[in-house]
């Protein structure tokens, strides 16, 4: 008897101490939920895998920006000061935007219009090798110099490392919350000296609706992008559009005006490591990934011109050799016009766009919703299924050549 009651009593105290190990467990996973991201990191969530910052001023890092600001200097985003707090006194960096501005156009390895740097003397100020603003900034033949990119910031590394994570933190506190100050649109690059060109990382763990290699619309205060492990010296974070960003138009030419502001700027990677040589990413593994990320561009371009029923925005995506059963380029110009004019409202959403280089150009296969609305009491015209862009660099940049639809 006496036994039996131990053994039961002992059940029962191991069934408690069971219990409670449970509720401690459940308790501690929703902590972990909710500990603030930069808190995780610095009691060594990223540091256990061998993770450090690889860009703060203390280990000679240092930053480059597209323009600097003496109350706001981009040194501040290397600091290692995440908090918004002191704002208005000077921390973190913010860049003014208002010119010219070509939403979603990428161009790649090149700076400007080809051929018009062809038609330029060599007495003009223009250096091709400057890598700082490549592929972001272009120059046309009646529009002048027109950006891709809001501005941008460069952290240079004092040697080669291998990473694959970065933390940018954007303005976010009571005064200036992300959600309306923010960044809402980031890209992030590496640069190849092999390949001579900046490379968009390949994001792992991308979220509901970024299906692409950049962030877009974030909210947040707080971004990271995890990647496949690059070895590099320098990295550029591109500003592509903020959350107080303002488009509009001045006759046949798009602008827009905005504010950058960032707080913070992260690069995980390992402070020693052993390097493989042979493990090097080949030359034309770089450059096909730039281009996909170009043709990516190229169709987010074609798509924020349909939603906003600009068809000069969306014609600029569009191939001078577009052809579809007989239909040219001016045809289609012409259709969209007569759909932008009957509708009040048009939205087209792209999932899971799937990009394929060929021996004759690229295809881009995505699927797609769309929905119509007029001024009328008419409910609204929805459709769906799968969209084919057939694309072509021939002219020096990707441009669609056919859409079809099935």
């Amino acid at each position: 008897m006496l036994d039996a009651r131990y053994s039961e009593e002992r059940a029962m105290k191991n069934l408690k101490w069971a219990c409670i190990f449970a509720l401690c467990l459940i308790f501690l996973m929703g902590c972990a939920g909710n500990t603030p991201l930069a808190k995780f990191v610095r009691e060594g969530g990223l540091e256990a895998k061998g993770l450090i910052n690889l860009a703060s001023a203390s280990s000679g890092a240092r930053v480059i920006a597209s323009e600097d600001n003496p109350d706001h200097p981009a040194s501040t985003l290397i600091n290692g000061i995440t908090s918004s707090d002191n704002w208005d006194q000077g921390e973190g960096w913010e860049l003014k935007y208002e010119g010219q501005f070509a939403r979603g156009g990428y161009l790649g390895y090149g700076v400007e219009d080809p051929m018009l740097a062809m038609e330029r003397g060599p007495d003009e100020a223009f250096d091709p090798g400057d890598p700082a603003w490549r592929g972001l900034r272009m120059q046309t033949r009646w529009g002048g110099s027109v950006n891709t990119a809001l501005g941008w910031v460069i952290v240079e590394l004092p040697e080669e490392k291998t990473v694959n994570r970065a933390i940018i933190y954007t303005v976010d506190s009571g005064k200036y919350p992300s959600a309306k100050f923010g960044v809402s649109d980031l890209m992030l690059q590496y640069w190849s000296g092999s390949a001579n060109s900046w490379v968009v990382v390949e994001r792992l763990g991308k979220g509901i609706g970024q299906t692409g290699n950049t962030i877009q619309d974030n909210k947040s205060g707080v971004m990271t992008l995890r990647f496949q492990p690059v070895r590099t010296s320098r990295m550029r974070f591109v500003v592509r559009w903020t959350n107080d960003s303002r488009g509009y138009e001045r006759g046949y030419y798009t602008y827009a005006s905005g504010t950058i502001r960032l707080v913070e700027i992260e690069i995980y990677g390992y402070e020693r490591e052993e390097v493989d040589e042979e493990e090097a990413v080949p030359v034309t593994v770089v450059q096909d990934a730039n281009r996909i990320a170009e043709i990516e561009i190229v169709i987010d371009n074609y798509v924020d011109g349909y939603n906003r029923r600009n068809t000069d925005v969306l014609m600029a995506s569009i191939s001078p050799d577009y052809s579809k059963d007989g239909e040219t380029r001016s045809d289609l110009r012409k259709r969209m016009e007569v759909i932008f004019a009957k509708y009040e409202r048009v939205k087209l959403e792209l999932q899971n766009v799937e990009v394929r280089l060929t021996d004759k150009g690229a295809t881009a296969t995505s699927t797609y919703t769309s929905q119509y609305e007029t001024a009328g009491e008419s409910p609204p015209i929805n459709a769906s299924g799968v969209l084919i862009f057939q694309l072509s660099d021939a002219t020096g940049n990707w441009k669609i050549t056919r859409i079809d639809s099935q």
